[in-house]
């Protein structure tokens, strides 16, 4: 008979090791073979470790050049991230989690100013009872290194 009386941990995971949420239960067994009866059923969500950096510099130098999420254990495959300028206005969208991005307007090459601007992103969580909103807001404060901040765009 094989002794598992050492083995008191379980880690459940996803196809891929990401970590997921699940309903568990348990029972031992003795020496002899003897199954206990089942525990009360307990269900626990994941650990969702997605979070969003308040600033990057995106000057070329090769450090910090893209703004990027921090989706510890990739449990979220999808966002919808809205970048605003101080007047409002939309500079860059997207819907990948990982949000990649390097400081230009809207994708087009041109570079938006030094400053601070405001996002808006809802964050789609995996959870037990299925896919769940949260929504994250806050400031990012991009830097160039140019000592110029210029606010009109």
């Amino acid at each position: 008979m094989l002794d598992t009386t050492a083995n008191t941990v379980y880690t459940h995971q996803f196809e891929g090791g990401t970590q997921i949420a699940g309903c568990y239960a348990v029972t031992a067994v003795d020496s002899v073979g003897n199954e206990s009866l089942r525990s009360a059923t307990i269900c626990v969500d994941n650990c969702i470790l997605y979070e969003l950096p308040n600033v990057f510099t995106p000057n070329g130098d090769g450090i910090n050049d893209l703004y990027v999420s921090n989706n510890l254990n990739d449990a979220i495959q999808q966002v919808d991230m809205k970048i605003f300028n101080r007047f409002g206005h939309l500079v860059y969208q997207t819907t990948d989690p990982a949000i990649n991005w390097n400081g230009s307007y809207k994708n087009t090459g041109a570079d938006v100013a030094a400053g601070v601007y405001y996002y808006i992103c809802d964050v789609y969580e995996p959870r037990i009872n299925g896919v769940m909103v949260r929504a994250l807001t806050g400031f990012i404060h991009l830097y160039t290194g140019t000592g110029t901040i210029i606010y009109n765009e």
